[in-house]
């Protein structure tokens, strides 16, 4: 083999040598690519759960939560409960101190109820000022009783704006009722025992009648 032959051999050995780094630094980066992407698409994922301004899991969220526990209660027979809960005169609040202010009321009522809960409950903002907690394996008194402590705790917490407001909240109770309703039916029941308590003067729990 000449010499000329031999240094084209080098060359091409060298080329390849050079093409095969390459290619093993672009995978690198490629694959480093993969893992930040796959991290902001499951950031993305877990704050298209999250309301903004609370921190709970947004009305998507809890309401998913809810038909999983109705198929798990409806295929099981098992217990299951949920209360609807909204603030009393909220629309004066904001209306007197400003949405800022409205805005505070939420955040720190939001921590109050995750504070009140069972581990196993799910409490999430339903809509504006209404929140939804989820209770499974709960009759209608276990939940009865966990709103008679929530009035109470809202109504002893103290708000600092400056001053201190007070705020009182009104809740809706409902029980599943196995074979004989869809998760819509169940949360309207609820719904309509929490327009009760507010007609009976807010600041209470009313159960949905059987």
């Amino acid at each position: 083999m000449t010499d000329k032959n031999k240094t084209e051999n080098q060359r091409l050995v060298d080329e390849l040598s050079q093409t095969k780094k390459e290619l093993k630094d672009a995978m690198r980066i490629i694959k480093n690519k993969e893992i930040e992407l796959s991290a902001v698409l499951a950031q993305a994922e877990e704050v298209s759960h999250i309301d903004a301004l609370t921190f709970l899991p947004n009305r998507r969220q809890i309401v998913k939560s809810l038909q999983h526990e109705v198929i798990r209660a409806d295929r099981y027979k098992t217990l299951l409960s949920i209360s609807m809960i909204d603030i009393d005169h909220f629309k004066k609040i904001n209306d007197s101190y400003g949405h800022t202010v409205g805005d505070q009321v939420l955040f720190q009522l939001a921590n109050t109820l995750q504070a009140g809960i069972r581990e196993t409950d799910m409490v999430g903002r339903y809509g504006g000022e209404e929140f939804l907690v989820v209770l499974p394996s709960s009759r209608l008194e276990d939940a009865s009783g966990q709103a008679t402590r929530l009035c109470q705790r809202i109504r002893e917490t103290d708000i600092d704006i400056g001053k201190v407001l007070k705020i009182t909240i009104s809740i809706g109770v409902a029980d599943f009722r196995h074979g004989q309703e869809n998760w819509k039916k169940f949360l309207n029941r609820a719904d309509m025992a929490l327009y009760e308590a507010k007609r009976l003067g807010r600041d209470r729990w009313y159960a949905a009648e059987e």
